[in-house]
């Protein structure tokens, strides 16, 4: 899962936006089970959409869905999958880990998995510097990406002094940053390296020591991975030290519907949730009602979902933490910018 395609998939608002999640083998192709699960999904899909929209729209997101679900069988399956389809968009996205699986009817996407997934797979930047040139590259836990562009990499020029070259280098990273914001690590041992490290418009978690002009990828990926997990561990740590902190600030809230309209308006600095809490709910007033009959047109699927993409799009955080870890805050708490 990478932060683009899940900030696309955010910005699409239509109804019926189809979300259907689902855990799966791993393997080198689809099993046919899942694909027929799948499919029995997009079965559920169609059922709860029949007189709830224009047939001419019902036959147009579902025939998309079931173009993705074909599309899976000869496609490496991971752990899990997300299918996406709305009347103008659709997309399909393989998940690292288990879902629980369902069909969410809104309108828009579910994320709330893909949000868990980027933050598991701690989707990462690794910038790598010497005097002579610099290197980018997109990490997960499994492997290093170098970006191929216009902009990268950079090499210095012939009459470019030290000075320049990590002025350079450190404009070329901070505008990165500014339009991805991911944890990076530095690798290298000049001064132009240690001026990017101490950049304060680039979230710098770690350096890397070292020439690394032609290190591989997977050998720049040992040396980086440990530190993206100790960053990782102390991320989810500092989260709740914030919650505490938020409590006796004045700045801390609980339960959803309390959060849910402070979200609406742009007050949530930090979400923390728990992995697998979901409420459905119908939407009274501006309050939320629990809902027991989840595939009723007016219900919300996921409320936490909901929540989750107004705290992203108001430029807000999200700590998806694990089960059990918020059981002194009902499972869901925030601080707020005021």
């Amino acid at each position: 899962m990478n932060h683009s395609l899940l900030a696309e998939l955010q910005r699409q608002d239509a109804y019926p936006s189809v979300s259907l999640l689902f855990t799966t083998k791993p393997g080198p192709s689809m099993a046919s089970s899942d694909l027929d699960a799948l499919n029995g999904l997009a079965d559920t899909a169609d059922r709860r959409l029949e007189g709830d929209v224009p047939d001419e729209t019902r036959r147009t997101v579902i025939e998309s869905v079931r173009g993705l679900i074909g599309s899976l069988a000869e496609q490496r399956a991971t752990k899990a999958i997300a299918v996406f389809a709305s009347p103008n968009y659709s997309a399909v996205v393989h998940l690292g880990d288990a879902t629980r699986d369902r069909v969410v009817i809104d309108d828009t996407f579910a994320t709330r998995d893909l949000v868990a997934d980027a933050n598991r797979t701690a989707l990462y930047r690794v910038v790598t510097l010497s005097d002579h040139k610099s290197r980018v590259f997109l990490g997960d836990r499994a492997r290093l990406v170098e970006e191929r562009t216009q902009a990268w990499p950079l090499h210095r020029v012939e009459d470019q002094s030290l000075a320049t070259w990590a002025h350079a280098v450190t404009a070329a990273v901070a505008a990165e940053h500014a339009r991805q914001p991911l944890p990076t690590l530095v690798a290298g041992v000049n001064r132009s390296a240690r001026e990017v490290a101490k950049a304060s418009n680039i979230d710098v978690i770690g350096i890397i020591r070292g020439n690394h002009d032609r290190t591989s990828w997977a050998d720049l990926h040992n040396q980086a991975w440990p530190l993206v997990c100790d960053w990782l561990r102390i991320d989810s740590q500092r989260a709740l030290g914030q919650l505490d902190t938020a409590r006796g600030a004045n700045r801390y809230a609980g339960g959803v519907n309390e959060i849910w309209e402070l979200a609406h308006d742009a007050r949530v600095e930090l979400l923390v949730v728990e992995e697998t809490y979901a409420y459905p709910a119908r939407l009274r007033d501006g309050q939320l009602i629990a809902a027991v009959d989840t595939e009723a047109p007016d219900v919300i699927d996921d409320a936490i979902d909901e929540l989750i993409e107004i705290v992203l799009n108001n430029r807000g955080r999200v700590a998806i933490i694990a089960d059990g870890t918020l059981v002194e805050h009902d499972r869901l708490a925030a601080v707020l910018r005021y």
